[in-house]
């Protein structure tokens, strides 16, 4: 075991194993230590049956697993997709090739509904919309796993500000969810990614049959819609537990919305504030990023409380073009991982498409993080990332690039949103998420223009020109 727990990451052991536990934590505070100790913990005790360990991405279960040098048989430890494919396939509801993966197919299959439905009523001003309200509202009810028109006409906007619509206007995005169900099935599709949590839930709720999960750990539970955690509570045995592991200043998969929605009953809730990761230096930046004024605060929200004094200040660079940025963040990247581990972490995987090219040129072969990584983070080595991937994980240094005006926050995202001020919060979370990797180093770098959104609080960096690194 290479799992070592620090003061009140060690009450852990006092959670109750039946019912409903909800833990908060900031970042670094060990949720996912905290998490697979808790598994391995329920699975010593006699007689416990299974236990599921479930997140979202498969880096992170990867980075779980690589933690132990060997897991008990009865913890299994997946993503949830996997955990709601081999549910109904078990049920024989999974057909070869029935879920709609491609979501640009999804947005194309809502624009035809759209389409369709305003040929029909001409005058009716709901149809005007741009395509991105109806696919941000179809994605919410699809979340909220809402069973028909009524319950969604009835629902409270959570988590939906910048989407407003008049009640009486919503049985037009209903009839457009119901084409798009049916565009969807007319494919032989009958499920999406964002749905599938509402056929496994309530195939569970006709499913009389014992639960093969006696216990049931969620971890960076801020990232499953409340359907999904639904799903998961009513796949533990009726004398078992469901752990919630999360941070709101985390969530940066766009959902905004609360396990409070959910239906997890609990009477109390553990707190963990304290950030065994972070040197101060690097606490106090992620705090100012916080800080900002479009940073959605919530009553969840940990306040961070810093441990470890050690460390530089984080660096933001400047760079006179992208080309010379890229070229010192390959030329840096190298030389750190000569003595010691640095992520490069980007937006997307075209980003990370240009780094692997220039470090190839240089005949140097990084280590791309994905579903197929195994063990990381604890080598001399130069990895590669974006912020979804990296949730969880930590490296003794962290690059961040491309923090300029012209690409963060993405213009794409921008365009097609509805609520500017809900994709810049979306993005701050990004630069608090990828920040907080960092057990020592922190470098941040842009050429041109700055992006509004970096921290106003000169004090918690330094800067320094390319003429100073070159």
């Amino acid at each position: 075991m290479k799992i070592i727990l620090n003061g009140k990451q060690e009450e852990v052991l006092a959670l109750q194993a039946k019912g409903h536990v909800v833990v908060l934590g900031t970042a670094g505070s060990g949720k996912t230590t905290i998490a697979l100790y808790r598994a391995i913990h329920l699975s010593k005790i006699p007689n416990s049956g299974k236990i599921l360990l479930v997140t979202f991405n498969n880096a992170l279960v990867k980075y779980m697993q690589h933690l132990c040098d060997q897991i008990s048989n009865k913890l299994v430890v997946e993503n949830y997709h996997k955990f709601a494919r081999g549910y109904l396939n078990s049920r024989g509801k999974m057909p070869r090739n029935c879920i709609l993966n491609d979501k640009d197919e999804k947005y194309f299959l809502i624009e035809k509904a759209v389409n369709e439905l305003r040929d029909k009523f001409p005058e009716e001003s709901t149809f005007k919309r741009p395509k991105q309200f109806f696919v941000d509202e179809i994605v919410f009810i699809q979340r909220f796993g809402y069973l028909n028109y009524e319950d969604y006409q009835s629902s409270e906007r959570i988590g939906r500000s910048g989407a407003n619509i008049k009640r009486e206007n919503r049985k037009w995005v209903y009839q457009v969810y119901e084409r798009y169900l049916k565009l969807r099935e007319e494919q032989g599709k009958k499920y999406d990614w964002d749905d599938i949590a509402f056929y496994v839930y309530n195939e569970l709720k006709n499913d009389k049959s014992d639960r093969r999960y006696n216990h049931i750990i969620i971890d960076e539970g801020q990232d499953f819609s409340p359907m999904m955690i639904r799903s998961l509570a009513e796949a533990v045995n009726k004398n078992g537990s469901l752990t919630f592991f999360g941070d709101v200043s985390q969530q940066i998969y766009g959902s905004r919305l609360s396990w409070r929605d959910s239906g997890i009953d609990v009477n109390k809730i553990w707190r963990f504030d304290i950030n065994y990761r972070n040197p101060v230096t690097v606490a106090k930046f992620a705090k100012s990023v916080t800080e900002n004024k479009y940073w959605s605060h919530d009553k969840d929200m940990v306040d961070m409380q810093m441990q470890i004094a050690e460390g530089p200040k984080p660096s933001l660079l400047c760079f006179s073009s992208i080309n010379a940025e890229r070229q010192w963040i390959v030329k840096q990247a190298v030389e750190i991982g000569k003595l010691s581990s640095v992520a490069i972490i980007c937006r997307n995987r075209a980003e990370i498409d240009t780094l692997l090219g220039i470090f190839r040129a240089n005949r140097y072969n990084p280590i791309e993080i994905n579903k197929n990584t195994p063990g990381y983070a604890d080598e001399k080595k130069v990895y590669l990332t974006t912020y979804h991937a990296a949730k969880g994980l930590e490296f003794e240094n962290v690059i961040i690039p491309y923090l300029s005006a012209e690409k963060f926050p993405d213009p794409e995202l921008i365009n097609n949103s509805i609520s500017p001020e809900n994709v810049y919060s979306d993005e701050l979370k990004l630069l608090y998420v990828a920040a907080t990797r960092s057990k020592f180093g922190l470098y941040m770098t842009y050429s041109g223009n700055l992006s509004p959104l970096f921290p106003e609080d000169t004090s918690v960096y330094d800067f320094v020109n390319e003429e100073e690194v070159n």
